[in-house]
């Protein structure tokens, strides 16, 4: 009884959300790609020499056109990548060569065409934040179909073997169940995690609230600081700070805003998580370091979220199971689909007869 009740939460869940999850599960598998798919359209640095002061890459890019708001600039990663300086509030993004400081172009939104289009579908179908809570428990539903799948495709003692695999000789709808099986359970342990970090993704204020901790400010926008009557030292010394207290990490990118302490986000060479450094640029010193490997309790479980559901910082391995994790809703969809509708032909098939 409890058996065939799962069976039908299972099939019509998976029949009444499919299309979404197949939508949320490719877009995802783009998105963990993106650095590499946005270098498809960056052009390159060919500058030659001493990298240029950060502050002139921004001017740069203030002199080409852009707002005179606050400051996100993305130092490159790699030798030929540009620097991406982005001007607040618009979403215009200038390529800035990181040595000779002259702008190489720009793009009209924050990511590459492709990647803004996959990273909003994904995050919110495109219905802002509607659309995301509505991500969140599709993610739900996922860990959902996953847990009660499992429980449908447990096999007994004497078929334990078999149930990991396709067989060659399987045909029609035992093709279909044995595909569907060994997909689920191969992925199953990666398709969890994925399903359950991006709906915690989203119900974080949700969690913090039901734990008692209150809504949590953006860890990215540093604390605000009083101006001084001495004018603020530049980018570029603000993140001379930064590193002269982590030495052994590197600056990923910087939020500057005005009255504000910068925020110098920066990591180990592959570390999953970002180290934010907050330096007051009035009185040029750090004010504060929020290390993601000094939280504990709650924020120190949500913090893992991004890296594990993104595959960002945890090797090559784990980004290509995070990958393949969003192919399978198509595989289950596929072959769901086909089961129900060849059973109901058959069974139509009977009654006619």
């Amino acid at each position: 009884m409890i058996r065939r009740l799962l069976f039908q939460v299972h099939m019509w869940t998976g029949l009444a959300l499919g299309a979404l999850l197949v939508v949320l599960g490719l877009s995802g598998s783009l998105l963990v790609y993106n650095e590499e798919i946005a270098r498809w359209s960056t052009p390159p640095a060919t500058a030659v020499g001493t990298p240029a002061p950060l502050d002139a890459l921004v001017a740069a890019a203030r002199g080409n056109g852009g707002a005179q708001g606050p400051v996100i600039l993305t130092l490159p990663k790699a030798t030929g990548d540009p620097a991406l300086v982005r001007l607040l509030p618009e979403p215009r993004t200038f390529f800035v060569d990181p040595v000779s400081a002259q702008v190489l172009g720009s793009r009209a939104t924050a990511l590459s065409p492709l990647v803004q289009a996959a990273d909003e579908l994904h995050g919110n179908l495109f219905l802002g934040p509607t659309g995301r809570q509505a991500v969140g428990w599709l993610g739900v539903a996922m860990a959902l179909l996953g847990l009660t799948g499992l429980v449908l495709w447990w096999p007994s003692a004497r078929l334990w073997t078999s149930a990991f695999i396709v067989h060659r000789r399987a045909r029609g709808l035992r093709l279909l169940r044995e595909l569907h099986g060994a997909a689920g359970i191969w992925g199953f342990c990666v398709f969890i995690i994925v399903s359950l970090t991006g709906a915690g993704m989203v119900f974080s204020d949700d969690m913090r609230a039901l734990m008692g901790n209150g809504h949590a400010a953006n860890p990215l926008l540093g604390p605000n600081v009083l101006p001084a009557s001495t004018a603020p030292i530049g980018i570029q010394t603000c993140v001379d700070l930064a590193r002269q207290a982590l030495p052994a990490e590197r600056v990923r990118f910087l939020v500057a805003r005005p009255e504000a302490a910068i925020t110098v986000a920066m990591s180990e060479e592959d570390a999953p998580m970002l180290t934010l450094v907050y330096v007051d640029p009035y009185r040029a010193r750090v004010v504060a370091i929020r290390d993601p490997r000094r939280l504990g309790g709650l924020d120190g479980y949500l913090v893992w979220q991004k890296p594990l559901h993104v595959g960002e910082g945890l090797g090559p391995i784990w980004r290509l199971l995070v990958f393949l994790s969003g192919l399978l809703p198509l595989i289950f969809v596929i072959t769901g689909f086909t089961m129900w509708w060849r059973k109901r032909r058959n069974r139509g098939a009977r009654a006619r007869k």
